[in-house]
């Protein structure tokens, strides 16, 4: 019977063994694997076409009814709002505003808003959102559906975009007059940018509050009145009536994205009114490119993940995918051509108008929210996606590296004190070894250093927490100094003093292993989840730090170089660092001109305002980014720093301990 107690002679040990002794390259080939797969879902046969997964969105590509005098409604419009913007010139014209949607009988209100600035020692903004409903004549206000438009003054710093109003206001002239209408119509002028959409939707869904709250930085203020429940948002941003290509925006709040029906609708409906559109559509000079079809599609496929990773929307629309509303932004760019030839002015806007009013009129058609297509996907080309049963093995097989690791790091831990103890045994003479090592083995488990790892692991996670919560402290908000400088002394002490916790703090023998094996299994765990709330964000982070964890080894001195890059490696994937050199290189791109040195500073400021401004889309609008990087990556880093400087002082496990038992 001590044959078979005997783990020497166990095959599934033996496999274990084996591939243990082969970990790095296992782990190693997984990665390659998952990046492998992510390149080729560029090619044809591992991305689908898109269709319409939805019958009833099909009523918006019947013949429209837009006549030529939408056209001259608009241009009318346009020529007197850009009267009234001469005597605005930093405010919104509401009066004006106000006055046509009340001409054109849309049932009109105002919703004031207040931004407490966390940073501003009790500084307050104040804004007004103008909105029209246009009620459902043929069911009660059940269900509606939002048009929005986002004004900006003269003297604001983005593109002009003074067109999108009145093309609003005569869409809002024309739906009047129909009685076919089964969704309540809102057609809402913002401003502000994105802060102005944000108290709307906060005020339509969170209902009244208490204006003298201290829980809020933005107080949304009330709304006078409200529509049905929003089943869907379009949100138009036009620079000119006279367009040369659509830019269709689908990136919302934390990389969420609209049902893929709802962009397949906007690209059928706009291709059957003869609009050039598409995700991330350039001007036609740019369109010309000598890149393969491979080239170009895997090209797209970065630009949209790396438009996701950040989590800010690039529209007004994202925001309404936080409330389950799909909502999508169609901006028009204007027409530049080096002749004198010019379109007609007097149907200039009718290819756009009728768009408008066909997807306007399939979303009407809805029964119910969008949910036949997919959520999650990635477009390849405007007329190719990718699903996520498609890209998420790519992450998957990231992610199994350091579970595969951990599993074997673990196995190989038990066998190598199991055989060092059963060859003491058989030294010694000892006729119970065989039967003895299991007990040892069960033993040895109960003698790990839990306690002082799960400690350990608490104080990288307090650290992080704190980079989360002090720079909102009422204290530090009243010091006089500005907000940039604050937060990033801040995030910069928290990260010395991760940096400096492995030369202060000793574990007892045995907590390095565990404390590997623990930081392999959060790291793949938080790989997933974080893929499946962006998988952008998720993706970048394995490509970038998978090679690294897999390189960590606390248990052999023998390779001191690959020691030594692993320490380097490690302190060049720290966050504040990884920031950094993104922010250094988009700053060498967009200002060639610059020496290096004024390079450096330009970066360094730049970093340093990219920290403040992900705190403050933190709180005010709910992106977690900020919270991902302070409670997850940098309490992951520290534990990787205290890996790396690891040195084995004695074995696995203390021998003594297996002895006794």
């Amino acid at each position: 019977m001590g044959l078979l107690s005997d783990p020497s002679l166990s095959t599934h040990n033996k496999l274990v063994d084996n591939l243990a002794k082969h970990m790095r390259k296992v782990c190693y080939a997984f990665y390659t694997a998952g990046v492998i797969w992510f390149m080729c879902l560029a090619l044809p046969e591992f991305n689908h076409g898109t269709y319409l997964s939805e019958n009833a969105l099909s009523p918006g590509l019947v013949y429209p009814e837009i006549r030529i005098d939408a056209n001259r409604l608009a241009v009318q419009l346009l020529e007197e709002l850009q009267r009234e913007r001469k005597d605005h010139q930093s405010t919104t014209p509401h009066a004006w505003i106000l006055a046509k949607f009340k001409e054109f009988g849309l049932e009109t209100h105002t919703h004031n808003y207040t931004l407490r600035y966390p940073f501003g020692s009790g500084k307050e903004f104040h804004g007004k959102n103008v909105y029209g409903i246009l009620r459902a004549p043929r069911i009660g206000s059940t269900e509606g559906i939002v048009f929005a438009a986002p004004y900006r003054a003269p003297s604001s710093v983005h593109v002009d975009i003074t067109s999108s109003v009145p093309l609003l206001l005569a869409f809002a002239e024309f739906a009047r007059r129909k009685n076919y209408w089964a969704k309540d119509l809102i057609f809402l002028v913002t401003e502000q940018e994105q802060l102005g959409m944000q108290a709307w939707l906060e005020a339509y869904h969170e209902g009244d509050r208490d204006p003298d709250s201290t829980n809020s930085y933005l107080l949304a203020g009330n709304l006078p009145a409200r529509a049905g429940s929003l089943q869907a948002a379009l949100n138009i941003e036009v620079q000119d009536f006279e367009i040369d290509y659509i830019d269709v925006k689908i990136e919302g709040l934390n990389g969420k994205l609209p049902n893929l029906d709802m962009f397949n609708l906007v690209q059928r409906i706009m291709a059957r009114e003869g609009v050039t559109s598409g995700y991330k559509q350039t001007p036609r000079k740019k369109r010309r490119s000598s890149l393969s079809n491979y080239e170009q599609n895997l090209r797209q496929i970065l630009s949209m993940l790396s438009t996701q990773s950040s989590g800010v929307p690039n529209g007004n629309h994202g925001l309404f995918h936080r409330y389950r509303i799909d909502a999508l932004t169609i901006s028009a760019a204007k027409r530049v051509t080096n002749s004198n030839v010019k379109a007609n002015p007097s149907s200039a806007a009718v290819p756009l108008l009728k768009a408008i009013e066909g997807i306007a009129r399939s979303l009407n058609n809805l029964l119910e929210r969008f949910h036949q297509s997919f959520f999650f996907y990635v477009i390849v080309h405007n007329d190719r996606y990718i699903s996520i049963g498609d890209y998420m093995p790519a992450l998957v097989a990231l992610a199994a590296c350091s579970v595969i690791k951990a599993y074997l790091t673990w196995s190989t831990l038990e066998a190598t004190s199991a055989a060092t103890e059963h060859r003491q045994q058989q030294k010694s003479g000892d006729a119970n070894a065989k039967t003895e090592t299991a007990s040892g083995l069960e033993s040895m488990k109960l003698s790990l250093p839990y306690g002082s790892v799960l400690i350990y692991l608490a104080a990288a996670l307090f650290i992080g927490y704190v980079g989360n919560v002090l720079p909102l402290h009422q204290y530090l908000l009243e010091l006089p100094v500005s907000a940039a400088p604050l937060t990033a002394t801040i995030l910069i002490a928290l990260n010395v003093l991760g940096f400096g916790l492995p030369f202060v703090v000793v574990l007892p023998p045995g907590a390095l292993e565990l404390l590997h094996i623990s930081l392999l299994l959060i790291y793949g765990c938080a790989l997933i989840v974080i893929g499946l709330l962006n998988f952008s964000l998720g993706f970048f982070v394995a490509v970038l730090t998978a090679p690294m964890v897999i390189a960590l080894n606390t248990t052999s001195t023998a390779y001191s170089t690959l020691r030594s890059l692993t320490r380097v490696w490690t302190l060049l994937l720290n966050p504040l660092v990884v920031i950094y050199i993104i922010v250094l290189i988009m700053s060498f791109y967009q200002f060639p001109e610059l020496t290096l040195q004024q390079l450096l500073l330009r970066a360094a400021t730049a970093a340093m305002d990219a920290a403040t401004f992900a705190l403050i889309d933190s709180v005010i609008y709910g992106n977690w980014l900020y919270f991902a990087i302070c409670t997850v990556f940098l309490p992951l880093w520290i534990i990787c720093w205290t890996l790396a400087l690891a040195k084995r002082r004695d074995s696995a496990i203390p021998q003594a301990k297996l002895k006794t038992n």
